[in-house]
């Protein structure tokens, strides 16, 4: 089975609206939700589109293909778009997913009412629906896309047994509302086990003030895609040619999903293990070993020179294949020069939406 995930073109309109035209100026509208009411929050527009790429990025790598919905692609799919090459790659594959309408009525609709949490949601979704019916007119397009459009997708993504990499503004609607994605996505898994460990380091090589220290909350892979690039129009293309070089972990993270599927649980602990001893193996070299185990230092000078003694095969199976793919996206750059190369990129170098990206992707450690 290809391991697949079901994308918005709404996210890939933003993003071919980024490359065209540069970071927005404007704002977008995200979905709070406050006791039984919603209402909507500024967030920049800009900060909305490059959360956009970079989960495009992170899926164009490490998916074997990347679904739309055939029915509304033109929204991106012009002439002048980067994202035309990995669509004639067939990395980006738009899908015909409303030729079967029936199969995702049920789903969406359930959906929906996981989502409507609020008293105020449902009456604003009542009536958008009535709209609909009436007019073919929304009486609130944002909510209806944001809501309506996102338990949409949603079904898609769980009546094809697919993962479902959500449009932020969608995604921010979902966490809000408490509603958790269908499906078990190993990727998604193995993003955040980076992450954690991304933090561990740096805290590690920063410390812990509250004042000074700071994690770029940037996955590793759109880091390597800019510093690889030296314009916009350049990431796609380099992001297509490391999917040769990540083809290993590809390959490992499509049997990783298939025993999800399958709930193979004797296949789910062995990737498991090999998720803990990649985990292990960052704690022992940055001198976090288990006191039964106490570390020692390698020829050489800094944290990362330093191993464990105590069980020099699992830092030998480190340095090979998968799991040393990890480490080297673990101990990769930190991400600060990487996002002021991206916005320097746009031309927002020291403007005030160059700042608000900075701050967005910015976290303490």
């Amino acid at each position: 089975m290809a391991q697949g995930v079901v994308a918005d073109n709404w996210s890939l309109q933003d993003i071919s609206s980024l490359f065209a035209d540069g970071l927005e100026h404007d704002f977008a509208g995200q979905i709070l939700l406050s006791g039984e009411g919603h209402y909507y929050a500024p967030i920049s527009s800009a900060i909305i589109q490059t959360e956009a790429l970079f989960d495009f990025i992170a899926n164009l790598i490490l998916r074997d293909e990347i679904l739309v919905e055939e029915k509304f692609s033109y929204s991106w799919d012009q002439v002048s778009s980067p994202l035309l090459e990995a669509k004639n790659l067939g990395v980006v594959r738009p899908y015909p997913f409303l030729s079967e309408p029936g199969k995702i009525a049920g789903p969406r609709n359930k959906i929906v009412d996981h989502i409507c949490t609020t008293e105020s949601l449902r009456v604003a979704h009542r009536e958008n629906v009535e709209g609909w019916k009436a007019r073919k007119q929304p009486t609130d397009p944002l909510l209806s896309a944001t809501l309506w459009g996102g338990a949409g997708m949603c079904a898609r993504s769980y009546v094809y047994e697919k993962s479902y990499t959500p449009h932020p503004l969608r995604k921010r609607l979902f966490v809000n509302s408490g509603f958790m994605l269908p499906a078990s996505d190993a990727l998604h898994l193995v993003k955040e086990f980076l992450h954690d460990k991304r933090i561990t380091v740096s805290k590690k090589v920063y410390g812990n003030d509250s004042l000074y220290s700071s994690y770029v909350n940037i996955p590793a892979l759109p880091i390597r895609v800019i510093q690889d690039s030296s314009s916009p129009s350049q990431m796609i293309t380099t992001a297509l040619q490391m999917r040769d070089d990540f083809q290993p972990l590809r390959d490992w993270l499509k049997m990783f999903q298939n025993a999800m599927a399958n709930e193979d649980t004797e296949s789910l602990l062995k990737y498991r293990k090999q998720l803990d001893s990649v985990s292990e193996y960052i704690d022992r070299k940055i001198g976090y070993g288990a006191r039964s185990q106490p570390v020692s230092m390698e020829a050489g000078m800094g944290i990362f020179k330093i191993a464990t003694q105590g069980n020099p095969i699992e830092s030998l199976k480190n340095q090979f294949g998968v799991r040393a793919t990890l480490n080297k996206l673990v101990f990769g750059s930190f991400g600060a020069s990487a996002l002021k190369k991206y916005v320097h990129m746009f031309g927002e170098r020291g403007s005030e939406v160059g700042l608000e990206i900075e701050r967005a992707f910015t976290i303490n450690a």
